[in-house]
């Protein structure tokens, strides 16, 4: 054989010996996400690390409140997210707290219950951002509790589920009334109680499910209109089990006219990106996950077309960077 020739054969060997280690690396890998990016990373948050906060939004404005710190104590310091930046605003009124939901309601936020280190809370505070105050509102008549859920409807405040003191999981819903600063109890036809759920709103309806119930993790979801409970929404497994994305402690933002929920914990603390199409009625799972720091317990907001996310924990970690999502998938 001619020197040509063998040249030819070497490099016909390499070619396949490479090919061959290129496709065990994928097939090693194959978990691994290399598809668009999606996340990246915003301006950290500038206090100190930590999670289960509370959270609002008032227009393109995120705010953020009290949480639990790497030292295991509550805080009560309060921050507001405007264009990618982070500025502290009045301290919250009550008592230092984890756990505590929040909502806003024409131009105003709202933030109540909680776990203080001792007991469970049922006070309420609003925040005014043009006179930068806190004030209290009518106590929450329900069960003092945390790992609550929150959310806005056509001018009213809803808080429901949770856990109080005795680790009771809840069902209940409530509305409040910001103009006669009244609550009243909202029928709730929940298969299972829970805490740490999860909620967002689109179009009008608000979407719940999630969070932890007799240590099993509920796989109901329901939309609600205000006035109507729907059980007719794609559950968070299916009877094939083809999907699955029961989880507690996960933090929801929306996009359009799709909801989407990220990281939680399941046995391990997650990462992954789930969204729930209204209009299709089901869950996609196409989308990057988190590229560092898989969390439970964060914050998140929805502004300018993008979703926010910042804080959280994973085992004793708590965390201070923010990620912000770019739906490209």
């Amino acid at each position: 054989m001619n020197k040509k020739n063998w040249l030819l054969v070497v490099v016909a060997c390499v070619f396949s010996l490479t090919a061959f280690n290129s496709c065990k690396k994928s097939k090693d890998n194959d978990t691994e996400d290399t598809g668009p990016t999606e996340w990246v990373k915003a301006s950290a948050f500038d206090g100190d690390p930590r999670s289960a906060a509370a959270s609002f939004q008032i227009g393109e404005v995120g705010y953020l409140a009290t949480g639990i710190l790497s030292t295991n104590e509550r805080t009560k310091d309060a921050w507001s997210f405007k264009n990618n930046l982070w500025e502290e605003v009045a301290e919250f009124e009550g008592e230092a707290r984890n756990g505590a939901v929040g909502f806003s309601i024409d131009g105003k936020g709202y933030v109540g219950t909680g776990f203080n280190g001792t007991d469970v809370l049922k006070d309420f505070y609003m925040y005014d951002p043009a006179a930068n105050k806190w004030t209290p509102i009518a106590d929450f008549p329900g069960e003092a509790r945390y790992g609550a859920v929150a959310f806005t409807l056509n001018g009213f405040g809803y808080v429901g589920t949770g856990a109080t003191k005795t680790q009771k999981t809840l069902k209940d819903f409530w509305k409040y009334d910001p103009k006669t600063d009244t609550w009243t109890n909202v029928t709730s036809p929940l298969k299972n109680k829970r805490v740490n759920a999860f909620a967002f709103v689109v179009d009008g309806k608000a979407y719940i499910g999630g969070g932890m119930d007799n240590n099993q993790f509920p796989e109901d979801f329901y939309s609600f209109d205000g006035s109507n409970w729907n059980e007719g929404v794609a559950p968070l497994k299916d009877a094939s089990n083809t999907y699955d994305l029961t989880r507690q402690s996960a933090s929801t933002f929306v996009i359009g006219k799709f909801g989407y929920v990220v990281g939680g914990k399941k046995g391990s603390v997650l990462g992954n990106v789930w969204k729930y199409d209204v209009a299709a009625n089901k869950w996609e799972s196409k989308h990057q996950a988190l590229p560092q720091n898989a969390r439970e317990g964060a914050v998140s907001f929805s502004i300018g077309g993008k979703g926010y996310l910042t804080t959280g924990m994973n085992s004793a970690t708590k965390f201070d960077d923010t990620w912000v999502f770019t739906q490209v998938r």
